[in-house]
């Protein structure tokens, strides 16, 4: 049995204390993490500079000892190993040479992709060897729906116009594209287990888009054959499913993705996920990340609601989305003291 809050929780076992982590825990709000941003000639090198990669996924386990890390990375380095042209520009967020047809990407893209993201397995090669012993360290990818999103618009997009229109006018073009994808994520979480990642963690940061109708198709199939994948390849870490705006649409996602435990955005009541998700399944979430920035008594109540509502089931706080880059780092200590009263 591990003695990692964390990973105990993961396990399915409910514990007298409530591990914690945020996502985007190592970010902009952290002063620390932006005098080492400066340094850097551009984000995906930053992704890609595992020493450097390495220093701020430390840096929130440093300054709050939160129970788990999750490497310094983002969900679109596997469309930039695949040759898509991803970059970040100040003030618009990711870029990349938008694919007016989704069977324009082959399957010969994957060659080099295990070989261009090596440098991530080596960030966390690095943390793992400076993390305290009692906290665990996360890996993670993209889901392949949110992948198109970006694929299909080229960015980031309001209503992802080119992506649903694909779905209703090229399914067996995208059923192509949903493969090499998959393929690419089974790789890429292959690659982070092997380098020594305890938990694995799927963002489909953009499911919320997709139809009802699609939902199987197009979020929870794949998940289901990437986790699959990843387990054919011999790795047995608990994999987080995290489809953001899927609302009820969870219950059949718990029920038939193969996830370990599940992420919940903070639309997500915690009453009603604590009584209609599967009995036994870890939980993780679902504090709204913009109660951070006064951290007054009304994020205090939402804490202890959040935690009520999961006092039955293992559950891991954490917020309903990424901290925000104006949040007080002193608030970040609040919400932690608050939940580890108890």
């Amino acid at each position: 049995m591990t003695d990692k809050l964390f990973l105990t929780t993961l396990n399915g076992i409910k514990s007298l204390q409530t591990p914690i982590w945020v996502m985007r825990q190592a970010g902009r709000y952290l002063e620390e993490y932006r005098a080492i941003r400066a340094t850097q000639k551009d984000f995906i090198s930053f992704c890609l500079n595992p020493q450097q990669a390495s220093t701020v996924t430390l840096q929130p386990i440093t300054r709050y000892n939160m129970d788990a890390a999750i490497i310094f990375s983002d969900i679109l380095m596997v469309p930039w190993a695949m040759g898509l042209n991803v970059r970040f520009e100040p003030g618009i967020g990711p870029l990349l040479d938008a694919v007016e047809e989704p069977d324009m990407i082959k399957a010969g893209c994957l060659s080099n992709l295990t070989d261009k993201l090596a440098p991530v397995g080596e960030a966390l090669e690095i943390t793992k060897l400076s993390l305290p012993t009692e906290t665990s360290l996360i890996g993670f990818a993209g889901a392949p729906w949110t992948l198109i999103t970006y694929i299909a618009e080229g960015g980031s997009s309001r209503d992802f116009t080119k992506a649903r229109l694909w779905a209703w006018q090229d399914a067996k073009k995208l059923d192509g594209l949903l493969e090499i994808l998959t393929d690419a994520t089974i790789s890429f979480l292959s690659l982070q287990a092997t380098a020594g990642a305890e938990c694995l963690m799927i963002f489909d940061s953009w499911a919320s888009a997709v139809p009802a109708a699609h939902r199987d198709w197009l979020i929870t199939q794949p998940i289901n054959t990437i986790i699959k994948g990843v387990r054919k390849n011999g790795h047995q870490q608990p994999i987080i499913g995290f489809p953001k705006g899927l609302g009820d649409g969870l219950i059949h996602y718990a029920e038939e993705s193969g996830i370990d435990a599940i992420g919940l955005d903070h639309g997500v009541d915690p009453g009603w996920a604590g009584r209609n998700l599967p009995k036994n399944l870890p939980v993780q979430g679902n504090l709204d990340p913009l109660s951070l920035i006064s951290a007054g008594k009304e994020m205090l109540r939402d804490i202890d609601y959040i935690l009520e509502s999961f006092h039955d089931r293992p559950h891991i706080f954490n917020l309903g989305h990424g901290i925000t880059p104006s949040t007080p780092v002193e608030n970040v200590q609040i919400m932690i003291d608050h939940i580890r009263k108890g």
